[in-house]
């Protein structure tokens, strides 16, 4: 196998993008047929078999070779999985009216007054050309009904293990997979599933292993390194998704499966959740995009390429849907981020993640609404295009500086851009800074096996390679050795316990009257306890976090801070010691994961310029 992501040139990759023109240009037209329980579309490249009653996609073939091992549904979870099960069937876009160009189906389910009060429509689309079928899915909750709850959504294929053999997430995690019929046994968590037999004994396969972070992540899929086939989901924005561009959500996993995840709450974040109001929301359009005719990579380099085209084409001209504002009704918003912190001089909002969501909850928690986030430019300019006209609160955050930006009051109007100008962002200090442990960018990362963490079992190395737990040395230890990536629980007795880290330091002198600050950025936590301790006087005792990254291999999950205030007569000038203490145990799940600690210090009014 090539390497893993790197970027193919050559012959490959050139005879799969003259395939594929070729194959527009012969395009048939879209036909449609009625076969009473079922429709199918086709347009002489791929067909798609379509239940009317469910939407199911029965069958999808591509060249006439069926690609899937059982139908592909909508599922959502609200007490229990559930399906369209008497969906309503009408054909929107009939393709004999419009030339043989476009054929859409939608099967509509009203709530029956049973299980969690939503009505759903979910609509297919196979156009002229297309090599692959766009799907699009509306969740209403009309004024009236009783508040209901929907903790996740998604769209499920399972792929014939015959064809695909070689799963895609991104350009990093590309690899062989064993088939769907190996024997495996759980690990725990029950995702957790290791290869007892056969030439991939040994091998652990975890779904969660292959989670990706929103933000910049526009397809993943399967393809097959015999067949020279691949079947992808693709999508040209981000914006109905929930949790922002740190959101990590499902993509394909063992067992052939593909997903196209709506609404995920996995790593702590926020399902839907209504009260008895009028919400509704459109999920997509995506698309199942079908490609052939080369190897591995050239297949994943011409769906990436697919999805650059479709992130261009964004917002759809041929969707036709009252929730689906086109182009025109749409608008920008433009600025500049510039920070200030006489502290950190070389503060950069370069590269910075900006968006706009709504004022509130915490945007890492928002599910009902949308969001729209864009890298900022090395200087700081952004200009974040094609916006639900609304009102928005703008975010900011980026790599090196703790906490993150905000701007309320933005208005988007259609096809106007509003320019906000130089935006200042003046990071929070509590004093001057006396020592920092990680560097801020909301993940445990720089910390040990910050770069090896998609592992199973890793927290149980902890005893081994921390036997007298971290006794961090500011000025000596490095954190990348020294400083675990979660602060753990440990097997003692048969029971599982919490764990006590020291932060150690030196002091010069003894510190006028004042307020000293450990300022605490939480990568993720779970279930935690943590006491905080200064030479041996408590200062703070919370509970932090229910995002389950860890065990869910993922470096981070909700980000939070904790600003824990304390005299500064507590600390001497020599040796101190800062201790935090994970108290809560039972489980091995339960831990703390750190992002940046820093340690602040401001002297009183009277003593400020001693």
């Amino acid at each position: 196998m090539r390497g893993r992501g790197s970027p193919v040139k050559g012959a490959a990759t050139t005879g799969l993008a003259l395939l594929a023109a070729l194959t527009a240009s012969f395009a048939q037209n879209v036909s449609f047929t009625d076969r009473t329980g079922s429709v199918v579309l086709d347009n002489g490249i791929v067909s798609a078999e379509i239940a009317k009653r469910s939407g199911d996609i029965l069958v999808l073939h591509y060249r006439g070779l069926s690609l899937m091992a059982a139908p592909a549904s909508l599922d959502w979870v609200a007490g229990g999985n559930n399906h369209i099960r008497a969906g309503q069937f009408s054909l929107r876009t009939d393709p004999s009216t419009n030339g043989g160009e476009m054929a859409e189906v939608c099967i509509a389910q009203k709530w029956s007054g049973n299980g969690a009060a939503f009505d759903v429509e979910l609509h297919h689309i196979l156009r002229r050309g297309d090599s692959g079928v766009y799907t699009y899915v509306v969740f209403s909750h009309p004024q009236g009904y009783p508040a209901a709850e929907m903790a996740q959504s998604r769209m499920v294929l399972r792929l014939r293990d015959d064809l695909f053999d070689f799963i895609n997430i991104d350009d990093q995690r590309r690899r062989s997979m064993p088939p769907t019929d190996t024997p495996v046994k759980e690990l725990g968590p029950k995702e957790s599933m290791q290869v007892t037999a056969g030439p991939f004994k040994g091998v652990i396969e975890d779904k969660y292993h292959n989670f990706a972070d929103a933000g910049e992540h526009f397809v993943h899929g399967w393809s097959g390194a015999k067949t020279k086939i691949g079947c992808w989901i693709l999508y040209g924005s981000t914006e109905d998704q929930n949790g922002g561009p740190t959101k990590q959500h499902n993509t394909a996993h063992f067992g052939r499966i593909l997903l196209k995840i709506l609404t995920c709450g996995h790593y702590g974040a926020a399902g839907v959740n209504v009260d008895a109001e009028a919400w509704s929301k459109i999920y997509g359009p995506w698309m199942i995009y079908v490609n052939g005719g080369g190897d591995t990579d050239a297949l994943w380099d011409d769906a990436k390429r697919k999805a650059a085209t479709e992130r261009a084409a964004w917002p759809y001209a041929w969707m036709n849907h009252p929730l689906y504002p086109l182009s025109g009704d749409r608008g920008t918003v433009r600025g500049r981020l510039e920070i200030t912190d006489p502290q950190d001089p070389s503060a950069s909002s370069g590269t910075a993640w900006v968006g706009l969501a709504a004022p509130k909850p915490d945007w890492q928690q928002q599910s009902l609404g949308y969001q729209f986030w864009v890298r900022a430019a090395k200087d700081g300019s952004f200009a974040i295009p094609k916006i639900r006209p609304g009102d928005y609160t703008l975010y900011a955050f980026v790599d090196g500086v703790m906490g993150e930006f905000r701007h309320d009051g933005v208005t988007v109007a259609k096809s106007k851009t509003a320019d906000l100008g130089t935006l200042n962002w003046k990071p929070v200090r509590y004093g001057n800074q006396l020592w920092q442990i990680g560097t801020p960018d909301r993940t445990s990362k720089e910390f040990r096996h910050g770069d090896d963490y998609r592992q199973w079992g890793l927290w149980l190395n902890y005893p081994q390679e921390f036997s007298n737990d971290v006794n961090f040395v500011i000025g000596k230890s490095r954190e990348r050795t020294d400083w675990n990536y979660a602060q753990v629980t440990v097997l003692k007795n048969g029971e599982w316990v919490g764990t006590k880290w020291n932060i150690l330091f030196d002091l010069p002198r003894q510190l006028p009257p004042g307020t000293a600050t450990l300022r605490i950025a939480f990568a993720a936590a779970h279930k935690a306890n943590l006491r905080v301790v200064v030479n041996d006087k408590d200062v703070a005792d919370f509970g932090v976090g229910t995002d389950n990254a860890m065990i869910r291999a993922g470096i981070h999950g909700q980000y939070s801070e904790r600003d824990v205030r304390f005299d500064a007569a507590l600390l001497k000038p020599a040796r101190n010691t800062i201790s935090l203490q994970q108290r809560a145990g039972g489980s091995n799940q339960k831990n703390v994961m750190y992002d940046c600690l820093r340690l602040e210090f401001e002297p009183s009014p009277a003593n400020a310029s001693r």
